[in-house]
């Protein structure tokens, strides 16, 4: 199983005799500034200058605690990734319900709105931040999450890319799904499909398949 990286914030320590504006606190605060500003506008067209006045500080300031705007990107990767999992785990007894109480939280849409940006970003953020998301979702398969376990594949990598596509793909594909089912935004939508995803990993998709009838030639069968 490949490795899985930290994802959490990388955020400096308090440290005696430091000003205020160089705590934790400030630099958590610039983090959530930030988040917010990226998930409403984009990694591109936010800048520096537009977070350091969302959080009320100095764009100085965000370059002290995290060097750049790039590497203020990844701890915020890191922060809502952490936070999405965490999330997830807490109300995973839930079942059905989960996504609902997830929505409720105006903090985890924001985080969902920002993972959907990271996740359709072109750029190596966006590939790290789903290349994280499978490794998470291959520690799952192996350890099991929240009391449930996991049937394995002989390929257990594939199996978690390819769960990882169906868990992600609703979030992505909300505009689509709104105008489909007719909800009116990300949450109502992906209340309204967590049943049948739901039901999809517990009991599959197929009811029935097709009679194999070892008589019946294949292509490239030459018997008479």
């Amino acid at each position: 199983m490949r490795l899985i990286l930290n994802m959490r914030s990388t955020s400096p320590q308090k440290e005696p005799g430091r000003s205020p504006n160089s705590s934790p606190e400030t630099a958590q605060r610039i983090l959530d500034a930030a988040v917010r500003e990226f998930a409403a506008h984009g990694f591109a067209k936010t800048t520096v200058r537009a977070i350091a006045a969302a959080a009320g500080v100095s764009p100085g300031l965000v370059i002290h605690h995290f060097g750049s705007k790039e590497g203020l990107r990844t701890a915020c990767d890191d922060h809502v990734f952490a936070l999405i999992t965490e999330k997830k785990a807490e109300n995973a007894q839930y079942a059905v319900m989960a996504m609902q109480m997830m929505f409720d939280d105006p903090v985890m849409t924001t985080a969902v709105e920002y993972l959907l940006k990271s996740l359709l970003d072109p750029s190596p953020h966006g590939q790290r931040y789903f290349d994280h998301y499978v490794d998470l979702v291959e520690s799952y398969l192996a350890d099991g999450f929240a009391g449930y376990s996991f049937r394995r594949s002989d390929d257990p990598h594939g199996q978690a890319a390819t769960l990882a596509v169906m868990a992600l793909a609703p979030a992505m594909l909300a505009q689509r799904l709104e105008s489909n089912l007719g909800t009116g935004d990300i949450a109502e939508t992906m209340t309204r499909i967590a049943p049948h995803l739901l039901d999809l990993y517990q009991n599959g998709v197929l009811d029935s398949v097709p009679d194999q009838n070892p008589d019946t030639p294949t292509k490239g069968d030459d018997t008479p």
